[in-house]
């Protein structure tokens, strides 16, 4: 095969700390190459370095027989490099059509003209899209699909995709292979992060194991499987964790009675004890988004009925749901504040009122202890937030809200970013929580997880709640049928996501 990239001796370092520690990797035109590591092992920094936006200190990189150390990253999509970051963010003003063909030669073109072109680019990929809807009013997964085709529009020959799936359910994340697929068939090359292990091996030709700042081992995808894979990245084999067959013990903690919100959720009905980790599967536009911001308040709902302890309660904003003592951890990107520290990321913000010297020492022993277990990567827990991985990130926003005093939490796709290692620690957390009589809802595009970890699963479809299926009962095969109104079998998630 024509190779595309090299990468000799890559050195990098970030707030004074070397990341990079002589990084090694190769990569063919045609090629769909995995990236895989644990939180804070370099991928971020690595693909800021071939992407443009952070520069390596030394070593050497070759792009299609050309020396290559772009300066920024406009230089190195003018070089046919393209980036889709783990935490993009897009101007909430922007079509979907200006959003596909923003920063490209055809930018100036009229939002007539630039339609045209995105219906047809839409068409030809295969997915479901409004060319003339706002970026803004599309939820996570959706506005992935957006940068997805931008990847196409730019016509970039390396593509670099960082946890794009993350928050993808798996009929989706199968339109994404196609998509991948169809790239690569073009002579173009991808390098995929991804923390979801079954799915890499599904998707890449070659995987490379990054630890501690190095290429670690590069594998023949055909010839590994997740085992393997985790053992590389943890250096342990994977816990066997026991689904949670029986049904939660405690006594309700909240009741939802006939929810409708506008003409987006009708009639939902569906309660959850204390101690209970309930599971919330659907599509995009299933009506699930709408149902857990009706929940905190975002958007209230407009008719039906809320209990919470058995108690009716009125939840018209989120300032409501707090004091109820509702908690919520939404799937939007970096929803901690850039400039505050990991120590302020990881306290409660009412932990440093009236503290004397004692109860500082205690809290930052409390801080330090959750960095061990959430095995978030940093040498200074008085750092910025910033200086973490985005990996790392959400697992401060995920802890914050996990030790916390509320008595229902609300968690969406809260292992989005999460490495393989951390996601067990996270289980364990919820475990735990669940143990105190926390009612924990689980919003997840992760199947397995869903029935790895909850009680009981309610399946939403076209606004309405059509089924809740208690774990014993159920599997994803199952649930995938609900979500669609249609049979969707495999013989496992992992041959699921082969499909396209």
């Amino acid at each position: 095969m024509d190779l595309l990239l090299h990468a000799d001796d890559i050195h990098a370092s970030y707030d004074q700390r070397r990341i990079l520690k002589g990084v090694e990797l190769s990569l063919h035109r045609g090629e769909i190459l995995g990236l895989i590591g644990t939180n804070g092992a370099g991928k971020t920094t690595l693909m800021g370095v071939l992407s443009g936006s952070h520069k390596h200190d030394s070593g050497q990189l070759m792009l299609a027989g050309e020396k290559y150390g772009p300066d920024s990253m406009e230089e190195a999509q003018a070089c046919g490099v393209g980036l889709i970051p783990q935490n993009f963010r897009l101007n909430s003003d922007l079509t979907v059509a200006e959003a596909i063909f923003r920063e490209t030669f055809q930018a100036d073109k009229s939002h007539d003209e630039l339609r045209v072109q995105a219906i047809k680019l839409i068409q030809d990929v295969g997915i479901t899209l409004d060319p003339d809807v706002k970026v803004g009013t599309l939820i996570r997964a959706e506005q992935t699909l957006v940068e997805v085709l931008r990847m196409v529009a730019e016509e970039a020959q390396l593509v670099i995709m960082d946890e794009v799936a993350a928050s993808l359910p798996d009929h989706d994340v199968a339109v994404l292979h196609r998509v991948l697929r169809m790239l690569v068939g073009q002579g173009r090359a991808i390098i995929y992060i991804t923390h979801r292990l079954d799915e890499v091996r599904s998707i890449a030709h070659r995987i490379a194991v990054m630890r501690d700042g190095k290429v670690h081992k590069m594998l023949e995808a055909s010839r590994t499987d997740v085992d393997e894979l985790a053992f590389l990245l943890l250096q342990h084999k994977l816990a066997n964790n026991s689904r949670p067959t029986d049904p939660a013990p405690g006594d309700e903690a909240m009741r939802v009675v006939e929810l409708t919100v506008e003409d987006s959720i009708r009639d939902i009905s569906f309660s959850v004890s204390k101690g209970e980790i309930f599971g919330l599967a659907g599509t995009h536009r299933s009506g699930i988004y709408q149902l857990v911001e009706a929940l905190v308040g975002i958007h209230p709902s407009t008719s039906g009925r809320i209990f919470i302890q058995g108690k009716p309660v009125e939840i018209r904003g989120l300032q409501d749901a707090l004091r109820l003592k509702i908690g919520y951890l939404s799937d939007t990107a970096d929803t901690l504040e850039s400039a505050s520290g990991i120590v302020e990321g990881l306290q409660r913000s009412d932990d440093t009122s009236g503290a004397n010297l004692q109860d500082e020492i205690t809290q930052l022993r409390g801080v330090i202890e959750l960095v061990r277990r959430m095995r978030i990567n940093t040498t200074n827990i008085h750092g910025a937030i910033t200086t973490l991985s985005g990996g790392d990130r959400q697992k401060v926003q995920l802890a914050k809200w996990m030790t916390s005093d509320c008595d229902v939490l609300i968690l969406s796709h809260p292992s989005r970013g999460i490495d393989v290692g951390a996601k067990e620690t996270v289980y364990r957390m919820l475990q735990e929580l669940s143990r105190t009589g926390v009612a924990i809802i689980l919003l997840s595009s992760d199947l397995s997880e869903l029935v790895s970890w909850c009680h009981r699963i309610g399946v939403m479809r076209n606004g309405e709640m059509v089924a809740i299926e208690a774990n014993a009962n159920t599997n994803e095969d199952a649930l995938v049928h609900h979500m669609l109104g249609e049979k969707f079998t495999s013989g496992s998630g992992e041959a699921r996501r082969v499909k396209s």
